[in-house]
Parts: structure tokens; C-alpha cells; sequence
């Protein structure tokens, strides 16, 4: 395609769009109401998945030593833990620890620890894992460490933890894809009634000879800009509102003190990824509304 030819398309693209300025705006607004939609239930997936990711990695292996182990024994395990690629970070808690521990959780029960010194108890690690995958790996590694008398860590509730994630990933998929088909069918039919009111153009250009690309290359242009312009509108709005809400749940959660429960991913974390996806989805939606709106068109 010429250089010439090409200034032509976009030029007729952006003054076909500005020519036709109400249906240019009624198909951006369409755009801007399928993308919310979109965006709103995206939105509600990032921060879901977030979420449960975040209780995965707060879930605690606690490494229980042999109440007699020695403290050679007992610094090789350590140092096993602390150069384990794996460990994101740990604690030691030492007997005299434990036993302050347990005398505080049965402080109105004290009577139940009548007898009981810190000797009685052995020292432990409580160790958090960069990803939560990675426990039953490194469980049975460290259970088989001389001195290790006992692992704890809830595998159960990380297994229940990972089936939820991996049906809200599987169902999150196949709902977004509906909303994608969904909203390219309604703009598809909002451009056509662009379409449609400039047939008449378009059989003129037939009748003199113009092919069929060069009679569709300047209505995906503006089906692209449309697209675009519904997108950028739309992400505005969705950062405005996700912004608002973003605070509200965080300061909330926060004077509530749950905020190790329910925190939502900060805008500036996702902002460039929901731009790059409401982008592509607006400039996908204009410019394939636009090809099938003019293909029907095109035989005459």
C-alpha cells in the first residue's frame, strides 16, 4: 500500500468519525458500558486471586525440635532453614518462649499448666515459604533432619485454598470470554447502524471501481479509533471508581483490623496491564465491528 493511499484511509477514518459524531458517540458509549462491565468483574478476579494468594503465603509450618537435641544439632537445622531458597522468613521460638506463649493463651486457665516448666517443652521454628507450593516438598524434607521431632502445617486448608483458586481461574476464564463475545456482538451492532447510513457511499465507490479493501480500510480506522476512545474513557472511569473503593476496603479493613484478610491489589500495581487489556479489547471490538458491519454492504 502506497504511503499516499495510506494518509487517505486515516484521514477519511478520522473525518468519517467526526463526520458521523452521534453514532461515533453512541458506539464509544457502547464500548465504555461493555468494558465497565468488564473491567468491574476483572477487577473482582485480580483482587479474589489476590487475596487468597495472600492467606496461602500467611499459612505457618511450625518445626518442632527434640526436647534434648543439642545446640550443635539445633544450629545445623537452622541454618538449613535460613539458606533454603524456598524460605521467605522464620522464627525461632526457644522454650522459655514457648512457655510465655502458653502461659498467656491459658492466662484465665492457668491452672491447667500447674507443674509445667519450659524444659518440659521443646524449642521450635515457625517458618513462612516464599510459595505456599513449595510445603509438602519441603515438609518431608525438613521432617527427615536429625533432631526434627515433629512438622506441623494445615494441609488441608492449603489444599481447599488451591482447589478454590484453581475453579475461580478455570470459571473467571469462561465468564470473561462470554462478556468479550457478548460485547463485540453489541458493538458489532452499533457500527452497523454507522454503516448502514452511509451504504449508499459505499455503492458509489463499488460502481466507480474502488475494491473492497480500500472501501473497508478507512471504517476500521474508525472502528479502531472508537474502540480506543471507548477504552481510554472507560479505564478513566474505572480507575476513578476502583480508586474510591480501594480506600474505602483498605482503611476500613485496616481500622477493623482484617487487614491480613482482605486488602485490594493497589491501582498503581495493575493500572499499566488494565490499560494494555481495555486498550486491546476496545481497538479489537471497533475494528472487527467494522468488518463485519461493511461486509454485507460490500455485495453489490
Amino acid at each position: 500500500m502506497k504511503i499516499r493511499t495510506m494518509k487517505y484511509i486515516v484521514k477519511e477514518g478520522f473525518a468519517n468519525t467526526y463526520k458521523n459524531l452521534l453514532m461515533s458517540l453512541a458506539s464509544v458509549s457502547m464500548v465504555i458500558a461493555s468494558l465497565l462491565i468488564f473491567g468491574i468483574f476483572l477487577m473482582l478476579i485480580i483482587n479474589f486471586t489476590y487475596n487468597l494468594n495472600r492467606l496461602k503465603a500467611q499459612v505457618e509450618i511450625a518445626v518442632f525440635l527434640e526436647s534434648d537435641i543439642s545446640q550443635l544439632e539445633a544450629g545445623d537445622i537452622e541454618l538449613k532453614i535460613k539458606n533454603d531458597e524456598r524460605v521467605l522468613a522464620y522464627t525461632k521460638v526457644s522454650k522459655d518462649q514457648a512457655y510465655a506463649q502458653l502461659m498467656n493463651q491459658y492466662l484465665e486457665d492457668s491452672d491447667l499448666l500447674e507443674g509445667l516448666t519450659p524444659d518440659f517443652l521443646s524449642e521450635s521454628f515457625r517458618i513462612h515459604l516464599k510459595n505456599a507450593d513449595d510445603s509438602a516438598a519441603f515438609t518431608e524434607e525438613i521432617s527427615k533432619l536429625p533432631g526434627v521431632e515433629d512438622v506441623s502445617y494445615p494441609y488441608e486448608s492449603l489444599k481447599k485454598l488451591s482447589a478454590v483458586l484453581n475453579w475461580i481461574n478455570a470459571g473467571s476464564m469462561v465468564v470473561l470470554s462470554l462478556l468479550l463475545i457478548i460485547s463485540v456482538s453489541i458493538i458489532a451492532n452499533t457500527i452497523k447502524l454507522t454503516v448502514y447510513a452511509r451504504r449508499k457511499e459505499i455503492e458509489i465507490m463499488k460502481y466507480v471501481g474502488a475494491n473492497d479493501w480500500f472501501i473497508r480500510w478507512p471504517f476500521i480506522i474508525e472502528g479502531v479509533i472508537i474502540g480506543f476512545a471507548g477504552a481510554l474513557a472507560s479505564f478513566i472511569l474505572t480507575c476513578y471508581l476502583y480508586n474510591l473503593v480501594e480506600s474505602y476496603v483498605n482503611t476500613h479493613a485496616l481500622e477493623y483490623g482484617i487487614n491480613d484478610l482482605i486488602k485490594l491489589v493497589p491501582l498503581g500495581n495493575i493500572g499499566g496491564q488494565i490499560f494494555i487489556i481495555y486498550a486491546i479489547i476496545g481497538v479489537v471490538m471497533g475494528s472487527v465491528g467494522s468488518v463485519i458491519s461493511v461486509r454485507k454492504h460490500l455485495n453489490v
